[in-house]
């Protein structure tokens, strides 16, 4: 097909140009990678790659090329210890997590460090100071600003853009093909359904044979839909998985979506948090990769092959999708699957009549065109328990009636029936409880919502299966508007899509459920509406959290909202405020929020408390930014979640001293000063949180945050004798722990 032949000419012409470099491969470890360039990580893309040194440290690090020194930093996170070398031929090569630098680099380093008393450093060279030639030895591989060794090695071009090293002439052994695990189709508008439902649908990928993946499930769609896939690749004898150099969305034998991971820049890197499925990750079902975008400002240079922007709105019939996955070495894996594109099929409910000895369902006429009825018996959680046979289904002019005389033999059972439309290709199910218990009536549902990329639906989870159906309702300034809802088992009911422009008018949300008497929960719609390019600020139900949005804090139309519970005190911290959740969890922003919260009146020990955010079970120190003629306290966070204020009243802990209180040691076994520096809640901030003196006098030592690990290395040798080492922590939250060791050298 043309398009594959434009594809392999693209691919062949970007390798050409950047294949003429002759560069060494930067370490002698081996050509074995524990990560991939382009891979997600939280709020960024991987810039480079990261290569295996068989979880030791110490292996040279050389010049890929002629070049000069550039740049050279220490830190306690990030590249931990970095070299940044120009190339002769405009490139940069960056090398990352270093142990050491060569001789003449560290006595640069160590001049500066005094200099700046502090450890972190970031020194700029001035054109050709310090040459280099392809091979030499500028570092030794480490495990600084991370928790295990391995060297991140990137290379960017001469206007600071990351480029993928594997499309230089430097490479890796790789014949494995990718693997696909799922796909998943996403409703992109309000009216978009994805076998019936306004929510997105995943489903899982089963390998054939030779490279061929295939999804079984026939899927049925209606609007416009997004298609996503979660797929990584591998390498024989590797256990890491890494993400696949391209993929390519084919419909019909048309290329409407491709992406492939040769560059991007430092500015499009937070578009990580779109480019994969950010609501998918959320829920816990993995890494997608999304194969379509909504906003040609979000053009990633990953997608200049693309055609479009893969968005899929077809016509009706049965389509054929093609997903190809590939690696750096063109190694590719296909699914195929079907869509079947149909009108939507949506049955309305009119009523239902119970007697003792029958139960009739009446439907709106609209749907009384050919349809198809079954009946069955399932139980609370909707497991098939047994076929109920339908007794008649006629309609007259205005409505559809389906009777059931059969008794229902088991207490507690749901009837479940299904229509189905003439062709036999859309279903929906309706779930009824012929025996509700009187409980039920008193027991409300628990209410979630579900904030699509353009819609937003509220999901009703009901304790017991109500009588029927219930119905969702939309109060806005001027009206009620009911909408469909959607089962996806019996005691579960979602809402059909509510456009995000309507928010700026709507008053409530209600259920309405059970017959007699009617039930309604309503829920007041207390919402905030965030727009790119407008600042809003949106205050918690009691005005004690307030959070500000700025220009540039979200991608797209977001609604946003604050609920707040009070804290029962059966926590292991210190908390001294309510918990306050800002929503939506599923999306992400795009750059920071402020937070700003009252301090509680009549608090006096201000120094030690701060805002916390709870992620993964784990409190997050987030700032401390004190008002103190407010009486507030602000912080910036760039997600979404929970936060509290916490009283931080635990000082650091220091261990692992070496050398050792009273120990006696030989100075050729003192090579570096160590310690293990740990705080549990706000954090040590950076190397300048940490002071040591050595016999009375600062050293400034390397501190790797991720480890919690400090270390000096001893200049020659120590002379003999006593020597005494004073370590002083503070965390964020102004706590300090002193912690001394006297030993003697011999």
């Amino acid at each position: 097909m043309k398009i594959y032949s434009l594809i392999i000419s693209t691919f062949l012409n970007l390798a050409g140009s950047l294949i003429a470099q002759n560069y060494i491969w930067p370490t002698n470890t081996g050509h074995y990678l524990s990560s991939s360039f382009g891979e997600y990580r939280s709020g960024h893309f991987h810039s480079g790659i990261d290569i295996k040194t068989n979880y030791r440290t110490g292996y040279p690090v050389f010049a890929i090329a002629n070049g000069y020194v550039w740049r050279v930093r220490t830190s306690s996170t990030g590249y931990g210890k970095a070299v940044y070398l120009k190339l002769d031929d405009g490139n940069l090569a960056v090398f990352g997590h270093l142990d050491e630098f060569n001789p003449f680099l560290n006595a640069y380093i160590k001049a500066e460090q005094l200099l700046q008393k502090r450890y972190h450093t970031d020194i700029y060279f001035k054109e050709n100071e310090f040459r280099v030639f392809r091979g030499d030895t500028i570092a030794f591989t480490g495990e600084t600003g991370t928790k295990h060794p391995h060297l991140h090695f990137e290379i960017r071009d001469r206007n600071n853009c990351l480029i993928n090293p594997l499309n230089t002439n430097l490479k890796i052994t790789d014949y494995t093909i990718p693997t696909i695990k799922a796909i998943a189709v996403v409703p992109i508008t309000a009216v978009s359904r994805i076998n019936g439902l306004p929510t997105v649908q995943t489903f899982q990928a089963n390998y054939i044979h030779k490279k061929l993946f295939t999804v079984s499930d026939t899927i049925h769609v209606s609007g416009p839909i997004g298609i996503e896939i979660k797929t990584h690749d591998t390498v024989r004898g590797v256990p890491n998985f890494y993400n696949p150099y391209g993929i390519r969305l084919i419909v019909d034998d048309s290329l409407y979506f491709h992406v492939q991971y040769d560059s991007f820049d430092f500015a499009e890197t937070h578009l990580v948090k779109i480019d994969r499925d950010f609501q998918l990750a959320q829920w816990g079902l993995g890494n997608f990769n999304r194969l379509w975008f909504s906003d040609y400002s979000k053009n990633l240079r990953f997608y200049s092959q693309s055609p479009g922007n893969g968005i899929i709105n077809l016509e009706q019939g049965h389509h054929a999708i093609v997903i190809e996955v590939y690696d750096r070495y063109m190694n590719t894996s296909t699914v195929t699957f079907s869509v079947i594109s149909t009108s939507p099929f949506e049955p309305i409910l009119n009523h239902v009549d119970i007697s003792d000895n029958s139960i009739t369902i009446v439907f709106d006429a609209d749907i009384t065109d050919s349809i198809s009825v079954r009946a069955q018996l399932v139980s609370q959680e909707g497991v098939f328990q047994n076929i109920v046979s339908v007794d008649s289904v006629f309609n007259d002019s205005t409505n559809l009636f389906v009777r059931i005389v059969e008794p229902l033999p088991v207490p507690g059972a749901i009837l479940n029936l299904v229509l189905s439309s003439a062709e036999g290709d859309r279903s929906y199910p309706f779930f009824f409880n012929p025996t509700p218990s009187v409980q039920m009536n008193l027991t409300p549902p628990q209410i979630t919502f579900i904030h699509n990329p353009n819609t937003f639906l509220c999901r009703a989870s009901f304790i017991r299966v109500p009588e029927c159906i219930p119905g969702f309702f939309v109060q806005t300034l001027s009206d009620f508007i009911e909408l469909p809802v959607y089962a996806s088992c019996p005691a579960t009911y979602t809402s059909g899509a509510i456009p995000l422009s309507w928010f700026d008018t709507i008053i409530a949300f209600e259920w309405r459920y059970n017959r007699s008497p009617e039930n309604i929960l309503r829920t007041p719609v207390n919402f905030s509406v965030v727009t790119p390019n407008n600042r809003i600020n949106s205050s918690s139900p009691d005005k004690i959290l307030s959070v500000t949005f700025f220009n540039d804090s979200v991608y797209d139309t977001l609604v946003t909202w604050i609920n707040h519970t009070s804290m029962n005190g059966n926590t292991t911290v210190s908390i001294i405020s309510d918990l306050y959740t800002i929503f939506p969890l599923e999306q992400p922003l795009k750059s920071d929020i402020l937070l700003e919260i009252q301090i509680p009146p009549g608090f006096e020990n201000i120094k030690n408390i701060g805002l916390y955010q709870l992620d993964d079970n784990e409190w997050n120190f987030l700032g401390n930014q004190i008002d103190p003629e407010r009486s507030t306290l602000s912080a910036y966070t760039g997600k979404f979640g929970s936060v509290a204020l916490i009283n931080d009243f635990n000082a650091p802990t220091i261990s692992d001293i070496f050398p050792g209180n009273g120990g006696r040691f030989r100075s050729a076994d003192i090579s570096y000063l160590s310690a293990i520096v740990i705080d549990d809640l706000s954090g040590i901030k950076d190397d300048l949180s940490i002071t040591v003196l050595l016999d009375d006098r600062p050293i400034y030592v390397e501190y790797n945050a991720p480890k919690d690990h400090i270390r000096y290395k001893v200049a020659g040798s120590l002379t003999a004798g006593q020597h005494s080492l004073k370590i002083t922590v503070t965390d964020q939250a102004n706590n300090s722990t002193t912690k001394s060791s006297v030993f003697t050298v011999y």
